[in-house]
């Protein structure tokens, strides 16, 4: 058994239904990340390259979650993340760039390079922040 595969099982059930879009201009990134969430059950919307690919997604396909790459070609994701945090759709921000720790309207950023079990970790606290407490 792979022995990364054990953390994950907890967010991978809390995470499993959920509709995420993924915003990441690297092909082969984005493939991996949406292998990787279509394995443990997420349904994947996109993934899109591009802030206004995204704009329309989250029109067509009101997604829970999403996943935005910080540094697009030709622009940078920061007015999206705005946009998606302000309809109330939690963000993991992505970033190779060090200077980006920390982004106000993301939930958290999360530095590439970066592992699944990383990615699976953070999109769990992620969405056990965004649920409203038990009354």
């Amino acid at each position: 058994m792979d022995a990364v595969a054990l953390p994950w099982k907890a967010e991978a059930s809390a995470l499993r239904g959920l509709r995420v879009l993924i915003v990441e201009d690297s092909y082969v990134v984005a493939r991996a990340i949406q292998s990787l969430l279509e394995e443990i059950g997420m349904v994947v919307v996109g993934p899109v390259a591009s802030s206004t690919d995204a704009e329309r997604l989250l029109v067509e396909c009101s997604p829970e979650l999403a996943i935005v790459d910080i540094h697009l070609k030709g622009e940078k994701s920061f007015h999206l993340i705005d946009r998606l945090h302000g309809a109330g759709i939690p963000v993991l921000a992505m970033s190779g760039m060090a200077s980006h720790t920390t982004v106000a309207s993301a939930a958290a950023v999360l530095q590439k390079p970066f592992s699944g079990s990383d990615l699976l970790a953070a999109l769990g606290r992620i969405f056990a922040a965004s649920r409203p407490a038990a009354a």
